[in-house]
């Protein structure tokens, strides 16, 4: 079993690589799309889902430095972690006004699916981070959700907790 900060370098490559990765297929698919693509409505949801992600890489590259220094996160967590978490609730509420917009408008089929899934993985990011612990991809991790019947608190969440 990989120790923890093996645990965090995994976490913070990974969010990083999706934070690039996702934009980077997703434009390039709509891109070949034979069918009109609604950038305004499908770049600005792509891009939160990003941001979030860059949110995570940031926070376990953050960890990891604490873990490493054994010492406490820096002075600027919690402020800069607590204006992420506002930020990211006003662009949510935002696009999720203009996917309603979109929705009554009658905008293309495909942007609101598109669109509408993105929203959706912002939401669960945002959960997963700021809430509760949404991703259980090990057997310690499966073993204590099956143990107590309930989802853990995030670590950020934890660590926001902590000021």
């Amino acid at each position: 079993m990989p120790n923890i900060s093996d645990r965090m370098k995994y976490l913070r490559r990974m969010e990083a690589a999706f934070a690039f990765a996702f934009p980077a297929i997703f434009l390039y698919l709509w891109q070949k799309s034979s069918e009109p693509v609604g950038w305004e409505l499908r770049v600005p949801a792509m891009l939160l889902v990003s941001y979030l992600l860059f949110q995570g890489a940031w926070y376990w590259h953050l960890k990891l430095e604490a873990l490493t220094r054994r010492k406490p996160l820096p002075p600027y967590f919690h402020s800069l972690y607590r204006t992420f978490k506002w930020t990211n609730i006003v662009l949510l509420i935002g696009m999720s006004l203009a996917l309603t917009v979109a929705i009554v408008r009658g905008v293309n089929h495909a942007d609101i699916i598109w669109t509408s899934s993105l929203l959706g993985g912002a939401i669960l990011e945002q959960i997963n981070y700021y809430h509760y612990q949404l991703m259980y991809d090990t057997r310690g991790a499966i073993a204590n959700l099956r143990r107590n019947a309930r989802l853990r608190k995030a670590a950020l969440a934890v660590d926001l907790a902590r000021a």
